[in-house]
């Protein structure tokens, strides 16, 4: 069997194992949660999805989920990572001298140059509008990204996969290894895709004649080894590889939030409420049309042969001919009506709030409401913090770290950034987005507490002092909060500054005892004086 059709037996396997069994699931996730982005089924440019929505509440929780994840964890503008020394290496290490960018400069220094560079190019990309995608994906199950470099442009280029097209394989620990990507292109944009894609005669032909035509090709990123991956793009009609080629680092980011044990995609925040979602939605159309007919009413006539019901329209100042209005046998009655409005009512807000809640969409109620104090306010959202601490652990992971990794090497290779690996036992990444920080914050706390605590004990500090390493604590809480570390200074600095201190306090004491001497002195000859003119 050749070789592009052992992989596409492949692919077709991975393919099968989605669809067998998640097909539906995320199908109606998509359905219900982010109609606008569901591409299971062939759509039209410009189609409406949402015609099957009687309740917007999953919808704009989606929303919002998104929106706040970018915002905690990744936010436009800022630096949400630092590239630092493992804490493996001794911390005299990043004092030592390196030259970097023609300039001699610490290793610290160095590190927080790398970093400056590698979120001047990220912010440069398409990255904050393509993650905002993906996390939306990541709302029903799995975000998936591909990062390249443009050399041309300099620059580097983000793509968020539609789940619908993503097919994954995860290696023996659960980590996604493999990813497969199956969609139709139009020709004409075959080798602006894939410039080093080899074309022969027959699809060059077809390029030519017919460059709108789509056809189908399938990209495959395998696992061979630890830092080998090996790329492929195959013509699917034909089973040709028209691209084949070795990288040590996979294009492919796959993020999940929650993972079932033996479970390659993850289980987003929409299956989690989907029976929630699609009661509320049911709820809301009953209402709508519970509603409907309590405004125009359903009504009952009698068939006497002379009563047509089908001429009849009901309006405000229509009279309607009837055989009778003998309200013991009229021609034309209402349909007594049984529909609990106000039950339905609590039952929907009960049910939003389970949504809401769910997808992060109001972690701290509303903060308009008068009666809400900012202590209130702040506890609710430390509380909210503690409880989604899991849900967030696995992206800085999955997400972030991949990423960061991803980016070094292609800005290393291109020359842009020293060749460094993260994780590698001698680098690694200090997360410092906004929820990295509060959680942070945490421990910072945690040291003021046992500092308060310690000075009910002893007033004085002495026991503070002595069991404390009162001065590590500016660089620790300057870790912790993120602080710039060209504001910090190194032990180096701190050494000469103690140095300098103990000189000044010795010269001090120097020149007091000097003053001393020269008012006992000066004393001796007042006693003196005033001796000898006593004698006279």
């Amino acid at each position: 069997m050749k070789e592009g059709a052992k992989l596409i037996k492949r692919f077709e396997e991975a393919k099968e194992r989605r669809n067998q069994n998640w097909w539906n699931h995320m199908r109606e996730c998509y359905q219900y949660g982010a109609p606008q982005r569901e591409t299971f089924f062939h759509y039209s440019p410009g189609q409406q999805k949402n015609n099957d929505i009687f309740d917007d509440t999953a919808v704009l929780g989606t929303e919002r989920f998104a929106s706040r994840l970018q915002s905690d964890m990744v936010p436009p503008w800022q630096q949400w990572s630092q590239i630092v020394l493992d804490s493996s290496v001794p911390e005299e290490i990043g004092e030592e001298t390196v030259e970097f960018d023609g300039q001699q400069m610490t290793i610290n220094e160095a590190l927080e140059l790398t970093t400056d560079i590698v979120f001047d190019y990220i912010h440069r990309s398409n990255f904050d509008t393509k993650i905002y995608e993906s996390f939306v994906d990541l709302a029903v199950s799995t975000g998936n990204l591909t990062e390249e470099y443009d050399a041309e442009k300099d620059q580097l280029v983000f793509n968020a996969l539609p789940l619908p097209q993503t097919y994954l394989e995860a290696g023996p620990d659960g980590s996604i290894e493999t990813h497969w990507r199956e969609h139709e292109i139009e020709l004409e944009h075959v080798k602006r895709l894939w410039p080093r894609a080899e074309i022969d005669k027959e699809l060059e032909q077809q390029i030519t004649k017919n460059p709108n035509q789509k056809k189908t090709f399938v990209e495959g990123c395998i696992y061979v080894r630890p830092d080998e991956y090996r790329y492929v793009v195959i013509y699917k009609p034909k089973k040709k590889i028209i691209l084949d080629e070795s990288d040590e680092s996979s294009a492919f980011i796959s993020f999940r939030s929650s993972v079932t044990p033996s479970e390659t995609y993850g289980r987003g925040r929409l299956m989690s409420v989907l029976p929630s979602i699609k009661t509320l939605n049911l709820m809301a159309e009953y209402e709508l049309t519970s509603g409907a007919i309590a405004a125009s009413g359903v009504w009952t006539s009698a068939s006497d042969g002379l009563f047509n019901p089908y001429n009849v329209q009901i309006a405000p100042g229509i009279v309607i001919p009837v055989q009778s209005n003998d309200s013991r046998n009229p021609s034309l009655a209402a349909l007594p009506m049984n529909f609990d409005f106000q039950f339905t009512q609590l039952k929907r807000d009960e049910l939003q709030q389970t949504v809401n809640k769910a997808l992060f969409a109001n972690p701290i109620g509303d903060i308009d409401d008068p009666t809400r104090t900012l202590g209130e306010i702040m506890i609710r959202k430390q509380m909210d913090l503690q409880e989604s601490g899991g849900f967030f652990a696995r992206l800085f992971t999955e997400l972030i770290t991949k990423v960061m990794k991803r980016t070094v090497f292609l800005l290393g290779r291109e020359g842009k950034i020293p060749n460094i690996r993260i994780g590698g036992g001698e680098y690694t990444l200090k997360h410092t987005s906004p929820l990295a920080k509060a959680m942070d914050l945490e421990d910072v706390d945690k040291l003021d507490q046992t500092i308060e605590r310690l000075k009910m004990y002893d007033e004085t500090g002495a026991l503070l002092a002595g069991g404390i390493k009162v001065e590590n604590i500016p660089n620790y809480v300057a870790k912790k909060i993120g602080l710039d570390p060209s504001l910090v200074r190194t032990q180096q600095e701190r050494d000469e500054l103690a140095q300098k201190a103990a000189e000044e306090q010795s010269r001090a004491q120097e020149m007091d005892a000097r003053e001393r001497e020269a008012g006992i002195s000066a004393q001796e000859i007042e006693n003196e004086f005033v001796r000898a003119n006593n004698a006279n």
